[in-house]
């Protein structure tokens, strides 16, 4: 008979299967693990250089695309949303939100942005964020997605005065608690209200929020509860200070020898209570007391004056001794008055200024290394009216010879100072609002544009530029203009040379010449020719209506002008090797031919005349005619027994006026 296998004998047989499914499962998990790894450097191989699988920049999907590709979608979806603007909604109504708004203060149409995107900021930081990744992060992102924002530039503070301008009307705010002081300088409080306001910071948010996910869903908006700030409670405990700072009136501002008085009266009349460092207070009104200080800034300011030179044939000609400079801190004195007048026993407080020492003495203007050219700047301002010519010649004169120290951050307004009829510029016309206004300084933008195309060629740093909002003859080609306004849009740039900078400049008959001389450091420029494109046709002719100019003679103030963008690049090459490249992009409206008509004063509206006689005949005429345009006529004939002809004749002129910032 067959010998019976024991549990003895089955013991090696199991641990040799055991052992082998142990090794088997080893040897699984090691070939799992290897085809893991080797699917996820697969993988990353197969990736490359595009946009990581599985990426999202807001609502637009850009994983698996080239850097190109993602670019060119992303600013596609970028200039749709800029162009489609964002909005806010109230109950039923709908109120647009631009992405800029007109600068009403500056007659070269500059605008002021609210709201950009920086699709290239965007673009570097996806693509250095997934140079940091390791395969297996990038597999993880690949699987559950990558979510970035786009990169959103927000001005909030103008943002929030546009929607305060749009949903102001709906609102009822808080009032704080007033201080009011009686004839006899009776103190009392008036008590403070409730109300209901929008929460724009909020709102704000909200709309980055769909700036964020490319989006122009309106955002809903509601009034929420507001409550004061000062209340009544609070404004019976600022009583004793209130009544304290006027028994201390009159103060007395400082500043070396010169004085001025704060008099009891205008104590009286600027005190009020505010909020001071978050907390409620006594102080001057601040709008009154900055006019106040400005008015004594126009005293005590002085202009800094540089030792400066011109040149001929390399060799100085005439030189102009430094003078240090003087500038009032209004806001700094304005806070320190306010603070000042709250201490008990205090009357006298000294002016807050700041001296600036010119930077190149008159003893040092010939040891400065001004050997050669390094830069030039080139425009041509043909067919400028007189008055443009003159204030492009004063604003030349006032640059030549201007030294640039090293390191230094030139800026052009603060350079060319007050522009007024006291520093020699003239007015011309510019269009604001529903009237025509004379402005100093017109044609300065020349100054601007040549300035720009100088500190191009040299290679030089730019800190601060701003297109025109429209293409202008005078500033072609497009894209190479800026355009200047005190106090903004400003233009500036550093001097990172090593050296001074001898600023000069020359006109020869329409053509005006910046050039920059200095030391040249091995430097090399090389600038594109600007592409234009995008290009826009302007509206048909705009006539404007004036009694600035005789009836009937006819002033066109600017001609049509195609929307367009523009953009060049420029490569500056150092002496070591390394290269830098600036890419400058303008945006122009497109603008429409504005031409001036002079019309007559508008005489006063003559009476009605009555003709009644024996035989019932009335005869009635009205004839009311201020300017022709639109001509309504309506005769009414009715003849029974009695005869009653009545004719009105109405003529009425609506013109659309420019925007608030044409210039001529």
């Amino acid at each position: 008979m067959p010998k019976k296998t024991t549990l003895h004998d089955k013991k090696p047989v199991s641990a040799a299967i055991a052992n082998r499914h142990i090794f088997l499962m080893l040897a699984w998990s090691i070939g799992a693990v290897l085809v893991l790894v080797g699917l996820v450097f697969g993988f990353d191989a197969y990736v490359g250089e595009r946009i990581l699988p599985g990426t999202h920049v807001g609502r637009q999907r850009i994983g698996g695309l080239s850097a190109s590709a993602a670019k060119e979608l992303l600013d596609r979806a970028a200039a749709a949303e800029i162009d489609r603007g964002l909005s806010v909604r109230y109950q039923a109504s709908e109120f647009p939100v631009p992405s800029t708004i007109d600068d009403a203060t500056n007659p070269d149409l500059a605008t002021i942005p609210l709201y950009a995107y920086d699709i290239e900021k965007t673009m570097s930081s996806i693509t250095s964020a997934s140079r940091q990744f390791n395969p297996f992060e990038k597999a993880f992102y690949a699987v559950f997605g990558w979510d970035i924002k786009p990169s959103v530039s927000v001005n909030r503070a103008s943002l929030e005065a546009v929607l305060h301008e749009k949903l102001g009307s709906l609102e009822s705010p808080a009032t704080d608690a007033r201080l009011v002081i009686g004839s006899n300088a009776a103190l009392s409080v008036l008590p403070a209200t409730s109300g209901q306001a929008f929460p724009y910071s909020q709102i704000i948010d909200r709309l980055v929020d769909r700036l964020n996910d490319f989006s122009s869903d309106p955002v809903s908006v509601s009034l929420e509860r507001d409550e004061p700030g000062i209340s009544q409670a609070d404004g019976e405990k600022l009583l004793p200070l209130a009544q304290q700072i006027i028994d201390a009136a009159p103060f007395t501002v400082v500043y070396g020898q010169k004085s001025w008085q704060i008099s009891r009266d205008q104590v009286v009349a600027w005190l009020e209570f505010q909020i001071l460092q978050k907390q409620p207070s006594a102080g001057f009104d601040q709008e009154k007391l900055t006019g106040y200080v400005e008015a004594i800034a126009q005293e005590v300011n002085i202009q800094v004056s540089e030792g400066r030179f011109s040149m001929a044939d390399g060799k100085v000609t005439s030189f102009s001794p430094s003078q240090a400079g003087v500038e009032v801190q209004v806001s700094a004195s304005v806070d320190l008055i306010n603070e000042k007048i709250r201490q008990v026993g205090i009357r006298e407080v000294d002016l807050a200024v700041k001296e600036t020492q010119p930077q190149t003495a008159t003893g040092s203007v010939n040891d400065l290394g001004i050997n050669e050219l390094i830069g030039e700047g080139h425009s041509n301002f043909k067919g400028s009216p007189a008055n443009r010519r003159h204030n492009i010649n004063t604003g030349a004169d006032k640059l030549n010879g201007i030294l640039i120290k090293p390191d230094e951050e030139f800026s052009l307004i603060k350079t060319l100072g007050a522009i007024d009829a006291s520093t020699g510029y003239l007015t011309e016309l510019v269009i604001k609002g529903n009237k025509t206004t004379p402005e100093f300084g017109g044609g300065l933008c020349q100054i601007g544009t040549t300035t720009f195309r100088a500190a191009l060629n040299a290679g030089l740093p730019i800190l601060e530029r701003s297109n025109h909002s429209y293409r202008v003859s005078y500033y072609e080609p497009a894209g190479t203009d800026a355009t200047i306004y005190d106090p903004k849009p400003d233009f500036r740039f550093k001097n990172d040379t090593g050296h001074h900078i001898l600023f000069t400049t020359e006109i020869k008959g329409d053509d005006l010449y910046f050039r920059f001389y200095g030391t040249k450091d091995g430097r090399s420029v090389v600038q594109t020719t600007p592409r234009v494109y995008n290009q826009k046709s302007p509206a048909p002719k705009k006539i404007v209506e004036t009694t600035d100019l005789a009836p009937g003679q006819t002033k066109c103030t600017e001609k049509a002008h195609v929307g367009a963008d523009a953009e060049f690049t420029r490569t500056i090459t150092y002496a070591d090797g390394t290269k830098k490249v600036d890419t400058f992009k303008s945006h122009y409206k497109p603008w429409q031919e504005v031409c001036l008509v002079g019309v007559a004063k508008t005489a006063p509206a003559p009476k009605p005349a009555t003709n009644t006689n024996t035989a019932a005949n009335t005869n009635t005429t009205v004839n009311i005619a201020p300017v022709v345009n639109i001509n309504t006529s309506t005769v009414t004939n009715t003849v029974p027994v009695a005869n009653t002809n009545t004719t009105v004749d109405v003529n009425t002129n609506t013109a659309t006026l420019p925007p608030p910032d044409a210039g001529i």
